[in-house]
């Protein structure tokens, strides 16, 4: 019982160091290209699938900073067997999924992944995926970069 109420107690803990290093990761990758990274990343977060689900979602705000538009062809993860870009659009009142070859984000432009519009789908976890894990996922650039974003895992609110 002792182990449990401390572990209670250290969670929002955890979670704030969690966040920090989330946050320091992103800003040393945009440090890491010459003149910086093509976008800033913020609000990454992977939802935390229901327990035996294989599939889940990826969200956060893409902005380009640049002065030429950066297309995102696709994105990958180690822990799951495909990432792709999906849309959900209202196809005659009803709500659908479907892929989307690339993104663009236009100079000076934000696009938001965000529920019920586009996000990353995250297929064929390797294994459960939790709140108290981080989701590396790797954003495919059309000038051949790629840009690596540290992605906690959040439960759905």
């Amino acid at each position: 019982m002792q182990n449990h109420t401390n572990a209670s107690l250290l969670s929002p803990l955890w979670a704030a160091k969690r966040t920090v290093v989330v946050l320091l990761t992103s800003l040393l990758l945009a440090s890491c290209t010459e003149g910086g990274a093509p976008l800033e990343v913020a609000d990454a977060y992977v939802r935390q699938p229901p327990p035996g689900m294989k599939m889940t979602a990826a969200f956060a705000t893409l902005s380009n900073p640049g002065n030429d538009a950066v297309v995102l062809t696709g994105a990958s993860s180690e822990g799951f067997s495909s990432v792709s870009i999906h849309e959900t659009a209202l196809v005659d009142g009803v709500a659908r999924m479907r892929p989307v070859p690339q993104l663009e984000v236009g100079p000076g432009e934000t696009v938001v992944l965000e529920p019920g519009g586009l996000h990353l789908m995250l297929m064929g976890a390797q294994g459960p995926v939790s709140a108290d894990q981080t989701v590396s996922v790797t954003l495919q650039l059309g000038d051949g970069e790629q840009m690596i974003i540290e992605m906690p895992v959040r439960a759905p609110r």
